[in-house]
This record gives structure tokens, sequence and C-alpha cells, in this order.
């Protein structure tokens, strides 16, 4: 534009700006190009310039005109905003707030640049900044999609998913047109351990944009986690089918395939995603931990050694290893790789932070042991059977356990000094002389090293008895003379707890039989579901409304010690009854599948960890008719006796 007037240069301008708000990147730049030959320094013409060439993604062209815009007009909001999106294009977010930062101070961003400027404190790791920041641009623009999907990102990461989820909701209801508001819900329930209800969000994100092989990843989890099988194994194809070299997918579908039995497919997926990615620890694991129950220990650590070579500081990877040496007795050894587990973040299975050394094995006479408990309450009552050895061995004993166990393990170990587990630690902690801590899990390779170290006793809990007796003086009113028989068969385990629920509707040759009360142990609401059972089986299962299995572990204790026999899944009364010495039957999932968990190891019908308990193996994927006719037919012959 040679001898260009201003009146030539600003109706170019204008061309070009329309160019842009049309799509037309490529003219809108020629045209600003133009412009800046007459007036270099002219703001709108860089901007227009160097905002075209980063929605073309050619960002090292539009860096330099977008900072020379920036610097010829300082205040203007649009135009560092555009900065800070074109240095988030590089990756230098420290950069991007530095663009924003002085005009956000001045309140003079946009609401796309409080936005941007959100999007930054996310990425810097700060949630609650960046709140502060799309609560902002909100404000400023009620509508904005970025902001509005952004919101809910810095309530997840802030910690709070339950605010997210209502947030997403609220947005895929008053917004429905913002595909990524769904997307997010759906992945948000997911990381809630929602898995059911994740399902229905993203499928319907994913009919907008179907080729989004994360989000299509997502639903085969969740599909996975609710024993959906098929539809698990159609996402994850429909993922290789839109790209094949996808690691990721192809060991989650060996996962399925491993589960619907398929061992010869599954092997072959898990070898793929390891010729893709040979770091790729859960691959590995899920191999090896097939080939463990397929072709023995040593071909599972042989591939699980050789992962740990590649990657020997992979905390997962010494997690793999230690599960088949622990499911085949090999205690002594597999603790030494699950001791890397609170290397796992966020501090798996309860880690605590106390500013104590960690028993070592030395003396501890005239010594304080602080033991906490960890993971869930079954694996407290569980780990607690090695208390009694502790015991025997340390002058003073610290347990700091779950607050509903408190009560129960008082009781039971009169010794030790039982605390709830509170965060921060409890204060009663401040002022006490502690030599020494350990996780209670942790006392496993000291006390029970190999089967032979298991003590003959039984029972090492003990029930309220004036609770035990109400109980029985009233379940004797309704039924005098019948056997009680307790029940329970729902596992709330968000992962692998389809694999050892055993729905209550196929339990009809066990709950027809006569001469017995059946009585639900089962915790949480599960009402409706025993009604419904009730009336279509013809059979009676008592629901005692004085007793939350779920809350009060020592009503609950109670309950399961009034009971000539329990008859359940792997579950929480489970372990109560092993732990008070009552006769159980415990249906537990075959090996190698998600619900099976090493403490029941490999074989056998006897547990070494309770003595009063008998278990029933799984012997098909999926499959819970042989095992429920088996436990039917020896409580025939149980109640005959009886």
């Amino acid at each position: 534009m040679p001898n260009a007037t201003p009146e030539d240069l600003n109706t170019a301008l204008q061309a070009s700006i329309n160019h842009f708000n049309s799509g037309r990147l490529a003219e809108a730049a020629a045209v600003a190009d133009r412009v800046l030959v007459n007036a270099p320094t002219n703001p709108e013409a860089l901007h227009i310039a160097g905002l075209s060439r980063l929605q073309m993604g050619d960002a090292p062209a539009a860096l330099p005109l977008l900072k020379n815009a920036a610097r010829a007009k300082k205040l203007d909001g649009e135009i560092a905003n555009s900065l800070a999106q074109a240095h988030l294009a590089y990756g230098n977010v420290d950069s991007a707030a530095e663009a924003l930062e002085p005009l956000a101070r001045k309140n003079k961003l946009p609401a796309a640049g409080f936005s941007t400027l959100g999007d930054c404190r996310l990425r810097q790791g700060d949630p609650i900044k960046a709140k502060a920041c799309f609560e902002k641009a909100l404000k400023l623009q009620p509508d904005l999609s970025a902001a509005l999907v952004n919101l809910g990102e810095a309530l997840k990461h802030a910690g709070n998913l339950f605010a997210a989820i209502e947030h997403y909701k609220s947005v895929t209801t008053d917004y429905p047109a913002i595909p990524s508001a769904w997307r997010n819900l759906g992945l948000t329930l997911l990381d809630a351990e929602r898995f059911s209800d994740s399902i229905a969000p993203l499928q319907h994100y994913l009919v907008f944009n179907p080729h989004d092989v994360p989000s299509r990843m997502s639903l085969g989890s969740s599909y996975l986690q609710m024993g959906d099988l098929e539809n698990a194994l159609e996402s994850f194809d429909t993922a290789l089918r839109l790209q094949p070299g996808n690691a990721e997918a192809l060991n989650n579908r060996g996962v399925t395939l491993r589960t619907m039995d398929l061992t010869d497919d599954a092997e072959s997926a898990f070898r793929q995603a390891l010729e893709l990615d040979p770091k790729m620890t859960p691959a590995r694991g899920n191999l090896a931990h097939m080939l463990h129950e397929t072709k023995g220990l040593g071909e599972a650590l042989k591939l699980l050694d050789q992962g740990i070579a590649m990657t020997p500081d992979d905390a997962k990877a010494h997690i793999a290893r230690s599960h088949p040496l622990l499911i085949d007795g090999k205690l002594a050894d597999g603790w030494v790789d699950q001791k890397w587990r609170f290397q796992i973040p966020p501090h798996f299975a309860g880690r605590r932070d106390h500013a104590y050394p960690a028993w070592d094995g030395s003396d501890l006479a005239d010594k304080t042991i602080l033991v906490w408990g960890e993971q869930g309450v079954g694996d407290e009552i569980l780990h607690s059977s090695m208390l009694p050895d502790l015991l025997s061995v340390a002058s003073h004993v610290i347990l700091e356990c779950e607050a509903r166990l408190v009560p129960l393990f008082s009781r039971s170990f009169p010794q030790a000094m039982v605390v709830a587990r509170t965060n921060p630690a409890p204060t009663v902690l401040n002022n006490m002389e502690v030599d020494f801590q350990l996780a209670m899990g942790d006392l496993v390779p000291h006390f029970r090293p190999d089967f032979k170290s298991f003590p003959e006793g039984s029972a090492y809990l003990r029930s309220d008895s004036d609770q035990q007796a109400d109980l029985v003086e009233r379940y004797s009113s309704i039924s005098p003379h019948a056997t009680r028989i307790g029940v329970a068969w729902f596992s709330g385990r968000t992962k692998g707890g389809w694999e050892k629920t055993i729905p209550l509707n196929l339990w009809g040759s066990i709950l027809g039989q006569p001469n017995a009360t059946f009585i639900s142990l089962q915790y949480g609401d599960h009402s409706k579901e025993i009604a419904d059972v009730s009336a279509a089986l013809g059979c009676d299962i008592i629901l005692d409304p004085n007793i939350d299995a779920l809350n009060n572990m020592d009503s609950f204790a109670a309950q399961v010690a009034t009971m000539d026999l329990v008859i359940t899944n792997s579950n929480t009364a489970a372990h109560m009854a092993g732990s008070l010495g009552v006769p159980a039957w415990i249906m537990v999932p075959r090996v190698g599948s998600g619900g099976a968990l090493w403490y029941w190891f490999k074989e056998g019908e006897r547990s070494p960890w309770y003595k009063s308990i008998r278990l029933y193996r799984q012997t098909e994927w999926k499959g819970w008719t042989n095992v429920i006719n088996r436990v039917a037919a020896d409580l025939e012959e149980f109640l005959r006796i009886k």
C-alpha cells in the first residue's frame, strides 16, 4: 500500500478485521501485513496479524507480532489475552501469566483474559487462584464456555469432587450445547469412582466428538468397572480402530478379554501393548498375573523382574511383583515389594507421616510403638490379628485405627492405647514419647513371614456381651428353634467390587432351606433388594433396623457374634466373623480376577488368618452357580446335623 492515506489504512484494517471475524484467517493476516508496511507499530494491525497466525497454528510467527502489539498498547486486555495464548502455545505458562497479571490487577482484562489467567493458575498448580479467575470471568460473561468448563476443573483439582460434579451438572443443564462440559462431567464422575453415573455424559459427548480416543477409553473403563464387558470391549476396539498404536487401549482390551476368559486373545493384547511400550507397567503386571495362573510363579516373576530392571523406582511395578508372591503364600518375599505401596501417590493405602522412626524389628522392651491402620475396615480387622504378637514383645503399644473400630479394638486389646485416626493426627499423640512407628500391614514380615508362623487360636476380637445377649433374645423371639444364619453378598469396593458381589437373586437354593433364620449382615441400604428377592423366592430375610453395619462396627460385631453360621462374599462380614471365631463360609472370586484379594491365597478351603472360616472358591469367570450349589448342599447337611 504505497503512499496510503490514513483513511486507506483504516479501510484496510477494517477489511482485515472482517476477514478475521469471518474465519478467513489467511486473508486477514495478508491484509494486516500490508497495513504494517506503512504503519509498523499499529497495535490493531499487529494484533490481527499475530492472532490470525496463532489460530492457523503458526505460534512462532505470531508471538513477536503480539509482543509488539502489547508494547504498542499496554493496557489493551484483548491484546494481552492473545499474547498469553501465544505463550501457552509454546508451553510458557509463567510468561502467559505475566502478560495478564498487570491488567488483572487493574481490572482491565476482558472475561476471556480472566479465563486464560485461570487456565495459567491451574497449570501452575494453584486451583484456588484459578477458581477466583474463572468466577471473575463468569461475572463479566456468564456464558463463557471456557470459564464454565474450567471452573469445574479448578474445583476438582482443589479436591472438591462433589462440588465439581454439581457444577458440571448445572452447566450441562443450563448450557447443554457445550460438549466439553459433558465430557468433564463424565470424567469427574469417573474420578469419583461413580462408574455407572459416568457412562451417560461420556456417551452424550462422544455423539458429537466420536474421534476423541481418550474419552472413548474413559467410557470403556467405566463399562469395565461396572462389569459390562461387551460394551467395554467395544469401546476399546473402537479406540484401536481410531488409533491402532494405542498401548493403553491394548492393555485395557487385554484386561477385558481376560475377564471374559479369552486367555489367548488377552495375552496377545498385553504383548502387543508391551511391544509398543516395554516400560508400560500396567500391561506387564496384567500379563504377569495371567501367566502366574496359567504357567506358574516363575514365569510371572521373570516378566516382572524384566520390568523392574527397566524402571527400578516404579512403585507400581514393585506392587505388581508382590501380588503373585503373596498369593502363593511367600509372605516375607512378597512384603519386600509390598512396602512400595506408600510411594504411590496420593499416599496410597492411607500413609501416615508421623515423625517417628520406623520399627526395624529391634527389641521393644521398655519401648513405645505406634501402629496405624491402613486401607479399609476389613484390612484393619485382618491386620489386627497380629496385635497380640506385638503386645507380647512391646512394653507400650498405641494403635491408631479407623474411628468406627475404636470401641471394638479397645475392648479386644485392653493392653493397647487405642485412638481414632484423624487428619491432622490425634492431639493426644502430641505430648507422648514414641520410639517407633509402623503401618499395621507391615507387621506381616515380623510376625507372619510364612504359613508356619500363624497361631493356632481362633478368635481375637471380643464383641459387647450385653449387646450380643440382647440380639440373641430378639432373634430367638422371631424363630425360637431355627438356626441363625447371617448373609452378605455385596461389595462396595469401587474397583473390582462387581467381581466380588454375588447378586442376592442367585441365592435361591441357599435362602429356600427350612429350619433356618436368615439375617442380613450386608452394609448399606439394600432394603428394596431384600424385599424384592424375598418376594420372588418366597423366603424371609431379617433386616435389623437397629444395626448399622457400615457405621457402627461395635453393634455389627455383636450381631455377627450371635450367628450360628455366616455365609458371605468377600467383604467386611467375612473378616468380622473370622476375627470373632464365628463359623463362616466365604465365597471368593477366582485367582486372577480383579476381585481376588491376596490374603485368601490361591488354593485350599481354610484360611490361616481365620480358623473358623471355610473358603468356597469360584471356578468360572463371572459364574457363581457352582459355588452357590456347593454352599447350598453343605448348608443342607449343616442344618440336618444341627
